[in-house]
């Protein structure tokens, strides 16, 4: 065998054997990010699982929960009542913040994405009520985008409260908004 194909021949079966190594690197690749996205999941699963198992367990909250926000009855809820509400909301504000920023990077499936953004549409009259937070400006405009959508319909919350808020001040009227985002 000439030197020249041996050269040949190696640097073909090198070749071949890279491109084998890129493929199966693609694969793992591929495969290490279900594994990532099924990990995220999955904490945001028990994360959530936790949150209402605490309020479940929590009486008086539950009760709170369920007549402010399931009822509407807001009249009932007292000033400090309504701060529990706003640490409640700033919570749930961070969470869909959170969605937002998964979802950006390719970490979250659009069905969540909507759902989350379509949450914190419905949820905006009562978080400017309570000046639970100002959103980071890129989750602000993406609210504000889904909100012109026709996809859009705001919660009978979101309705019922924006009519009760319309005449009452807020219980954290001049406190200033907490920096999250």
């Amino acid at each position: 065998m000439k030197t020249n194909t041996f050269i040949t021949l190696s640097t073909a079966t090198a070749n071949v054997g890279v491109l084998v190594g890129l493929v199966f690197l693609i694969f793992e690749i591929k495969q290490n990010s279900a594994i990532a996205l099924s990990q995220i999941r999955q904490e945001r699963t028990l994360s959530i699982i936790d949150e209402y198992s605490a309020i479940a367990q929590d009486e008086i909250f539950s009760d709170l929960l369920a007549r402010a926000l399931n009822d509407g009855d807001f009249d009932s809820v007292t000033n400090k009542e309504w701060n529990q509400l706003v640490h409640y909301e700033l919570a749930r504000s961070v969470r869909l913040e959170d969605v937002f920023f998964q979802y950006k990077k390719g970490l979250l499936d659009e069905s969540v994405y909507l759902f989350s953004i379509s949450m914190a549409a419905s949820r905006l009259p009562i978080w400017k009520w309570l000046n639970v937070s100002e959103p980071n400006p890129e989750f602000a405009a993406a609210i504000d985008a889904y909100m012109s959508t026709d996809d859009f319909t705001p919660s009978a919350l979101a309705i019922q409260f924006a009519e009760w808020s319309a005449n009452k001040d807020s219980p954290n009227k001049g406190l200033g908004t907490p920096k999250v985002f």
